[in-house]
């Protein structure tokens, strides 16, 4: 039978790996320079900074500003983001809300810069159809609760 070993590691290990990959599809598309300019920050932590920063809790399956809590303390969450500073939850909250209607346009460009990324020379194969739609697929269920408390 053999025996366990346990030694600690020189490096830390994160179940969010997948965030580095995000972070640098983000980076290739220079997001920072499709929001920043747009929406200039005299003071405080950059725009680009709280998108990033939502976006990554979306990628982990949070949508609650509060969740941002738990990543500030997280060296591999910021890195992977390529985050220059990281955004408390009011700070988080107060932005989008203050700026949600103005990032409507804004979404547009980033779709376009997402979906006009190359490799090798070629465009990614997304597989649209023939009409130019792109297939999704999308968990509809839906539960009555109208009988809970």
């Amino acid at each position: 039978m053999s025996e366990f070993v346990v030694k600690q590691l020189p490096f830390d290990l994160s179940s969010q790996a997948g965030l580095a990959l995000i972070g640098k599809y983000l980076k290739r598309i220079n997001l920072n320079a499709l929001v920043d300019p747009a929406f200039l920050m005299r003071a405080g932590i950059a725009n680009s900074d709280i998108l990033k920063s939502y976006l990554g809790l979306l990628c982990l399956g949070k949508n609650d500003f509060v969740a941002i809590e738990a990543q500030r303390t997280n060296a591999f969450f910021a890195r992977a983001l390529h985050l220059r500073a990281m955004p408390s939850s009011p700070t988080l909250r107060q932005r989008l809300d203050a700026h949600a209607s103005d990032w409507f346009d804004l979404v547009e460009r980033i779709n376009a810069a997402v979906l006009s990324v190359k490799l090798a020379g070629k465009p990614i194969d997304f597989g649209l159809l023939p009409c130019g739609y792109l297939p999704l697929d999308v968990d509809t269920f839906a539960m009555d609760n109208s009988g809970t408390a």
